[in-house]
């Protein structure tokens, strides 16, 4: 329960409309278990990382073992196998390094960083260009469905997870280019006939609203903690 701290009557109502939405879709659809398990996983996953709560890596670790069971029942090989190499062990850091960087002022909340510096920009982007390009021929290889879309999205992906497990606010926007590209997946999988993963493509909807108000919510978490920090340097 000490976890639900500092969440407003909002933040709870915008969370209930996600998971009542998502349950009758399931529901309406006949969504295999396994399938509203992620996306409910999800759905708790961006949300309270949207409030910079440690508690969303732990759900974040669970919810890629469902994504990457998904993403092999549907012939994903590559993306299965790389969020399993790449992305889990990433997360599983996060774990690691949020709980070294916590705001011991507030429950469960990460100190939020302003940016990173220009230093580690360049090194990440000196890694994910020649990584972005190794991945597409790994995709390739492993005959992957929807390659194009399956690399743009694992490319979107690995900055995004990056800038978060790091504590930087712009995670966020990161994480938002990556909500228009991730459902195309799902959609074509849809329009194909497979009307089970409606629910995956409904989800995404709240995806990019909890990403949009996790930007808000980092920047005044940030500004919150420093107040914090002069107040203290005053004493």
């Amino acid at each position: 329960m000490k976890s639900w701290k500092g969440y407003t009557i909002f933040d709870l109502l915008l969370i209930l409309t996600g998971v009542i939405t998502i349950s009758i879709i399931s529901f309406v659809y006949d969504s295999p278990w396994y399938i509203i398990v992620n996306t409910l996983l999800g759905l708790f996953c961006v949300f309270t990382q949207a409030k910079g709560k440690i508690l969303t890596q732990f759900i974040g670790v669970l919810w890629f073992c469902f994504y990457i069971v998904i993403s092999y029942k549907q012939k994903f090989y590559g993306e299965a196998i790389l969020y399993l190499t790449i992305m889990l062990p990433m997360y599983i850091y996060g774990i690691i390094h949020w709980l070294k960087n916590k705001d011991l002022k507030e429950t469960n909340t990460v100190l939020v960083r302003s940016n990173l510096s220009k230093k580690e920009w360049l090194l990440a982007a000196i890694c994910f260009i020649p990584l972005s390009i190794v991945i597409y021929f790994i995709l390739k290889i492993l005959n992957t469905s929807q390659l194009l879309i399956s690399t743009l999205s694992f490319v979107s992906m690995l900055p995004a997870v990056y800038l978060l497990i790091r504590r930087c606010k712009w995670n966020q926007v990161a994480f938002l280019a990556n909500d228009f590209i991730v459902p195309l997946l799902w959609i074509f999988l849809v329009i194909e006939g497979n009307t089970i993963f409606v629910t995956m493509c409904i989800y995404h909807i709240f995806q990019i609203t909890y990403d949009i108000y996790g930007l808000i919510e980092w920047i005044k978490l940030e500004k919150k903690q420093k107040e914090t920090t002069n107040e203290e340097e005053l004493k």
